[in-house]
């Protein structure tokens, strides 16, 4: 029995090991042993407000994850937490809107982000229960897949920035540079040249991006179970004192132009969404700014658009950040 247990030990050297690498690098900070995490991920999102439940809360999809949290409290005098996450559908917001007010009775307010797309009946994801559950387990979390692909990633990245420390080539900290930034000094004709060799009008990202998102938005159709759950959370969380502000961040040009128009969006959004939006948040008396339609920034989209969809982080967020927190100042 002694010989037994004395190799079972040895086998369990190398999971003891294994385990210690995985919860030193694992970027989403899922145990709390660091000062936060170097993941914008739902997962790791959602762990850093469990550990310090605010109450001034953004949630949404991509194009409300990346804004500089700082320049938001500066403007808007409030401290914020981002439990936006690229992909996340409305179905997800609410979901998360919904457990974030189990963890926090006493919210104060909430933003939550919509969108043509995230209200496309087609676009439906639903993936908070698998969240919640590997939320719950650590073991799950340590086992899944993805998360050691992850933490793999992690590590690779940490050593070449260890490198580039050591070598003097830059002079961010490791936080600093898990920071996602999705910006471009463009060139021109190099960044405007489409496959064809002819030349965009606009740098070939953003060219490009109408019919990366076409095919998803053929035969748009408004999501009615969603909108009503979202109608009526925002109603309830009136009742309750908590502040909801529904945003539409802004969408380029041409967006507008070769998708939403030619499929109908422009038209069903303008003359059946919106004017129930506005109608149920002035009974409701929540509020709603919209930048997708009714009162759309005028945004440079060659300079201040990344894509379609998203802002430059360096050209574009932050006029975005300060137009958007001062409203909510």
């Amino acid at each position: 029995m002694k010989h037994l247990l004395k190799k079972l030990a040895l086998l369990a050297i190398p999971l003891v090991l294994y385990l210690a690498f995985f919860v030193s690098f694992e970027p989403n900070n899922y145990f709390g042993l660091r000062a936060g995490a170097a993941s914008t991920a739902p997962i790791a999102r959602v762990r850093a407000f469990e550990e310090n439940p605010g109450d001034y809360l953004l949630l949404g999809d991509s194009r409300l994850a990346h804004f500089d949290i700082d320049l938001a409290a500066e403007v808007s005098g409030k401290s914020w937490q981002n439990l936006a996450f690229g992909g996340a559908s409305l179905r997800e917001t609410l979901d998360l809107a919904e457990y974030a007010l189990q963890q926090n009775p006493e919210m104060k307010e909430l933003v939550l982000g919509l969108s043509f797309y995230t209200l496309n009946q087609s676009y439906d994801t639903d993936r908070m229960s698998d969240l919640q559950a590997t939320l719950r387990n650590p073991a799950a979390y340590v086992l899944n897949l993805e998360y050691n692909v992850n933490t793999l990633t992690s590590f690779v990245n940490w050593t070449i920035w260890a490198r580039q420390r050591l070598a003097g080539t830059t002079q961010d900290t490791w936080a600093q540079a898990q920071v996602e930034r999705e910006t471009g000094d463009w060139e021109y004709p190099a960044d405007y040249t489409a496959p064809d060799g002819s030349l965009y009008p606009v740098h070939a990202k953003l060219a490009q991006y109408p019919a990366t998102i076409y095919p998803v938005c053929q035969g748009w159709q408004l999501n009615q179970e969603q909108f009503d759950r979202l109608l009526e959370f925002a109603s309830r969380c009136e009742e309750k004192g908590v502040e909801v502000t529904v945003v539409f961040p802004p969408m380029a040009d041409n967006v507008l132009e070769e998708v939403c128009k030619p499929l109908g969006i422009a038209d069903a959004m303008e003359s059946e969404v919106l004017p129930r939006l506005f109608a149920a948040a002035e009974e409701g008396g929540f509020a709603v700014l919209d930048y997708e339609w009714t009162d759309r920034p005028e945004f440079e989209d060659d300079r201040q658009f990344f894509d379609g969809f998203h802002l430059d982080t360096s050209y574009g967020l932050p006029d975005f950040t300060r137009q958007l927190f001062g409203r909510l100042a």
